[in-house]
């Protein structure tokens, strides 16, 4: 690990209820990385998830709209270290893996690095839905998008300082992986994916998300972020859509229905092409900004 990085890494755990698994994540950390500043980001729990944080070591900083985006949030806006290492406070993840998580940032490679736990997680650390579910998200992701990563849903990653203080989050919930996964490739900062071990949550200890109604979230996380950024590709298959409904509705002699499809296909498209534009230029402002950093 290159020696410049060390007193320069603050290590921010989002927490919801999770008094049985942050003080192991806590004592890792410090075992591991004794350098490095720790800080528990609470979102409301309820059991001894604080207490134990404190008992531990760490800082604790509270974020009171409930969510791990609007925690995402607080902690881009709240760190200033080089580098920043965000990582759950379930112990699942593989907390001694840090400094070839850090190493290519800190060469300056990357921008952002994703701790992959697919090729090495233990037996029954993913429950079978949200394994599955992960793997077509990150085929979905990669084939509209071109996104050079697999597990896309990974809580494990280290990012720069430009990165994270330049990054705009949106999300409030889970689909806040997703969205910063995207906007680190549309705004072309670096990113690359490092395997690291997934281990199993400790006894009694219950996972956060919930299969459907998080899997929906982050459907729609990807609807509106493929809007957003690809608004040509969005708009222009709806107008696709609707000039396909046209010929069809002509050819059954409802020239009324066929001229309104036909109308509203055409505006899809103009509108497509304006959006278009004018995403553009948004993310070129984005990137001027993001080097001004």
């Amino acid at each position: 690990m290159n020696p410049d990085v060390k007193g320069k890494i603050t290590w921010a755990i989002p927490c919801l209820n999770e008094e049985l698994a942050v003080g192991q994540v806590i004592a890792r950390i410090k075992a591991s990385c004794p350098d490095g500043r720790i800080i528990v980001y609470d979102n409301g729990s309820t059991d001894q998830t604080v207490a134990v944080a404190l008992a531990s070591g760490a800082e604790v900083r509270y974020e009171a709209s409930r969510g791990k985006g609007n925690v995402v949030r607080k902690i881009f806006r709240d760190c200033h270290t080089e580098i920043v290492i965000m990582i759950d406070g379930d112990n699942t993840n593989d907390v001694e893996a840090w400094p070839t998580l850090v190493e290519p940032i800190a060469a300056g490679n990357t921008d952002m690095a994703i701790g992959c736990r697919l090729d090495q997680a233990e037996e029954g650390a993913f429950r079978s839905m949200h394994h599955a579910g992960n793997l077509v998200l990150g085929m979905v992701m990669r084939g509209l998008f071109k996104l050079p990563v697999r597990d896309v849903l990974s809580g494990y990653r280290a990012f720069s300082k430009r990165m994270y203080k330049a990054m705009p989050i949106e999300a409030g919930g889970f689909e806040v992986e997703t969205e910063m996964t995207l906007k680190a490739v549309e705004m072309k900062w670096s990113v690359c994916e490092v395997p690291t071990r997934y281990a199993c949550r400790p006894p009694g200890s219950h996972s956060k998300l919930r299969t459907f109604h998080d899997g929906l979230i982050i459907a729609f996380a990807i609807f509106r972020l493929l809007k957003d950024s690809k608004p040509f590709t969005f708009f222009g298959a709806i107008a696709l859509s609707l000039l396909s409904g046209a010929v069809m509705a002509w050819k059954f002699d409802a020239g009324i229905a066929a001229a309104f499809l036909a109308m509203a296909g055409l505006v899809s498209a103009g509108v497509g092409v304006i959006l278009n534009a004018v995403s553009q230029r948004a993310k070129e402002i984005m990137q001027i900004m993001a080097m001004r950093e």
